[in-house]
């Protein structure tokens, strides 16, 4: 506005002045008796006249005294709408103004947003497949990103066009501040950035601002992590020591590796089959941050490993190192391609870790192929190759924060998972694999409390107990049907029961953390939500469920 301000006070002038003019010159009518313009007129004329619209003269032909007036006052007219035009185009078009305009509709997005939401920072693969997943599970998401074209592209597909986005560096307090930071209803940050410095910048603002929130931030550099872990950040995700970690768990205890592969896998996707990586010479292409911590996995699990990288002041810290990139064929047989047993495509390049495992499968089909994957858009070259395990590091990254965000308890349960022995993930297995039919499950929560706990207790008031099986029948089907889901831990207060058996009795507070296909989740809602269909499943009877026919049957 104050760059309008000029244009406005000239164009007003200009037409106010030509008004008076026009109204103060006289004119002759049609009777030939001499006249004045009213001031509605005047203002009429004039404004056909600044547009250069010009319908003609108002309202008789105007006297040559009139005529010579509108001369002098057609060029100031004309010039002052044009200045004002000009510069309120300019205005429009300037990126200032278009940030600014963009900024507004940005804040009123986030301030209408009724539910809980998270502040993502950073839209790029990972970014995309977070927002993707809260989406998916009902949760709203905002969005900081500096690239103006994700943004742009983002506003452009039909999935994420809803989703309040801004233009700015998530590292400026001023554009937390702006998603909503403050909110009552955000519920934590998530610093998905490819920058580990803005990710722990964003980490550290928003807990010494907002110490409540939950903050979930993603770095690859180990003195970050620890810098991260040392002010309380929620949970920190290093994608390459996950995976590393991840491969480990296969050379040890293959069934634990099938398990978490399962719980995490895209639900409704195919299984995968069981992996068991051989415990024999490993060869490992590019030791940068990814190929380090692969390579500490295999020496600590008592392997011999060879390395390659083209950077000659890495290999020093090998006992077994040869310099090359692992794309020619002479430098894999120098690492001993013929006598290895797996390979390790971990350069920063996906098109040279393509070129690593198609030259090894040429040179020895017998290994097992480990690759590592940076852009989401070779994923199908990626598939094709024939990989045993790919490291895709923004799917890592967002499972790990879906996982954290949606059902903390599955976080508990791995852990219990990897802590126990074999026999308790051989149980797990044996478990899904009855219930789930070959297809990744959907993990969920039920929380009895409520309108749940409230149900719960007037089915109690009636059968006097109910048990954790009685939730897990088909209250819709005539047979003695269970439900295609596993109840893989119960939370009652400060106690953790994995692997309830289904005599387990309930209790109101409890919170049961399932894993299943997605209909046995709307079902079971159904279930516990009834109280008919639950004192069915407990009498094992399907009861009538009119008030007389009741009063009848229970007599």
């Amino acid at each position: 506005m104050r760059r309008m301000r000029t244009p406005l006070i000239v164009l007003i002038l200009v037409y106010f002045f030509s008004v008076m003019a026009m109204t103060s010159v006289p004119g002759i009518d049609a009777n030939g008796e001499e006249f004045y313009m009213s001031a509605l007129d005047a203002a009429y004329f004039i404004a056909i006249l600044q547009t250069t619209i010009g319908f003609g003269e108002i309202p008789g032909d105007f006297t040559a005294a009139q005529r010579l007036l509108v001369f002098w006052l057609l060029l100031p007219n004309v010039v002052a709408w044009l200045y004002s035009i000009g510069t309120l185009l300019g205005l429009i078009l300037d990126k200032q103004f278009q940030a600014a305009f963009r900024i507004n509709r940005f804040s009123r997005q986030v301030r209408a947003i009724k539910g809980p939401f998270y502040i993502v920072c950073g839209f790029g693969n990972t970014g995309s497949l977070t927002v993707s997943g809260l989406l998916a599970r009902g949760i709203h998401a905002v969005v900081i990103e500096r690239d103006e074209e994700k943004v742009r592209h983002m506003e452009l597909e039909d999935d994420y066009a809803h989703v309040p986005a801004v233009i700015g560096r998530a590292s400026d307090l001023n554009m937390l501040e702006l998603a909503g930071v403050h909110l009552k209803n955000c519920q934590g940050v998530i610093a998905t950035t490819n920058i580990d410095h803005a990710n722990l910048t964003v980490a550290i603002s928003v807990k010494l601002l907002h110490p409540e929130l939950t903050v979930l931030a993603r770095s690859e550099n180990q003195r970050v992590c620890d810098n991260m872990a040392s002010f309380g950040t929620d949970s920190i995700i290093n994608p390459y020591q996950i995976f590393a970690n991840r491969l480990s768990l296969a050379l040890n205890s293959p069934i634990k590796y099938l398990v978490q592969d399962w719980l995490i896998s895209v639900p409704g996707t195919e299984l995968r089959a069981p992996v068991v990586p051989p415990t024999g010479p490993w060869i490992v292409c590019g030791v940068g941050r990814f190929g380090t911590r692969m390579a500490e996995q295999l020496e600590k699990c008592d392997l011999p490993v060879t390395v390659v990288d083209v950077h000659p002041e890495r290999l020093p810290a090998y006992q077994s190192a040869v310099l090359g990139r692992g794309t020619e064929v002479h430098t894999l047989e120098e690492a001993g391609i013929e006598d290895a047993e797996g390979i390790i495509a971990g350069t920063g390049d996906d098109i040279d870790n393509l070129s690593i495992i198609m030259t090894a499968r040429h040179l020895n089909p017998r290994l097992f192929f480990v690759a590592r994957q940076e852009d989401r858009q070779h994923s199908d070259l990626f598939d094709s190759s024939g990989s045993d395990l790919i490291a895709r590091r923004s799917r890592i990254v967002a499972r790990h924060i879906l996982s954290f965000v949606t059902t903390p308890l599955l976080q508990s349960f791995m852990q219990h998972l990897i802590r126990s022995d074999d026999s308790f993930a051989e149980e797990t297995a044996a478990r899904l694999k009855g219930a789930l039919k070959n297809r990744a499950p959907s993990i969920w929560v039920f929380e009895l409390k409520g309108e749940v706990a409230k149900n719960l207790r007037f089915v109690r008031s009636h059968t006097k107990t109910v048990k954790l099986e009685h939730i897990m029948h088909n209250s819709r089907s005539e047979e003695n049907e269970l439900l295609p889901c596993v109840c893989l831990s119960l939370e009652r207060g400060a106690q953790r029961i994995f692997l309830p058996g289904p005599e387990t009795e309930l209790q109101i507070h409890d919170r049961l953390l399932f894993a299943g296909r997605d209909h046995a989740r709307r079902q079971m809602l159904w279930t516990i939500m009834d109280s008919h269909s639950l004192m069915g499943n407990i009498s094992g009877k399907h009861l009538p469920r009119g008030g007389l026919w009741r009063w009848l049957s229970e007599r």
